[in-house]
């Protein structure tokens, strides 16, 4: 891709002032076998995050609102639902730490396996979903926003979601509901939606 070719030039540039091209790619953590998103086995169902919403909801102001609470459990089940089965995604790590997503990716960089992390804030009001990835780097080189702007295009072409710099917007949830917050604290991401009057007879 021609953004990685020019992220490549990038980094090997930076790599040669800092000491050695190799170095720079080798990531700081490598991703554990047991982390990987394939071979994550889910303790849950899609059907636990269904139940927690229902137990919770309270209804108010001609609508139905309610909360419930994401864990790595959780999140493993619904980006392995989330992705095709081919994904490069899969490879990856996705693990929630204090208020975010840890996230690591092997890519093949020329000659060089190195590995894109970052940290991902989940933030969420109006049906609309902002992941904002912050300090990514490839290997131990920081990635300019720039360039991870690039780079977010390419790979989303099609999606429907929206980049600018290190933010990707997701405006089309396509849900039966209306997403009101998003909060990730203590590891977990919990979700507050609701629902008005015609959304609830529709859903029944």
């Amino acid at each position: 891709m021609k953004v990685l070719r020019k992220l490549l030039s990038l980094v090997i540039v930076l790599a040669l002032i800092g000491g050695g091209v190799t170095y720079a790619l080798t990531p700081s953590v490598d991703i554990k076998k047991s982390e990987k998103l394939e071979n994550i086995k889910s303790t849950k169902t899609i059907n636990d995050l269904n139940s927690e919403f229902a137990r919770n909801v309270s209804y108010k102001n001609s609508k139905a609102v309610s909360t419930a609470k994401i864990d790595d459990d959780l999140l493993a089940l619904i980006l392995q639902n989330s992705v095709g089965k081919d994904s490069q995604l899969l490879e990856g790590s996705f693990k929630l730490v204090g208020s975010g997503i840890e996230a690591k990716l092997p890519v093949k960089l020329g000659l060089w396996n190195t590995q894109i992390s970052t940290k991902i804030r989940v933030l969420g009001a109006n049906n609309k979903v902002e992941l904002i990835l912050e300090d990514a780097k490839i290997g131990k080189v920081p990635i300019p926003d720039f360039a991870l702007e690039k780079y977010l295009k390419e790979v989303l072409t099609g999606t429907g979601v929206s980049i600018n710099g290190n933010t990707i917007t997701i405006k089309s949830l396509g849900l039966p509901l209306k997403v009101e917050g998003i909060e990730t604290v203590g590891g977990k991401i919990t979700v507050t939606a609701s629902l008005n009057n015609a959304q609830l007879l529709a859903y029944r």
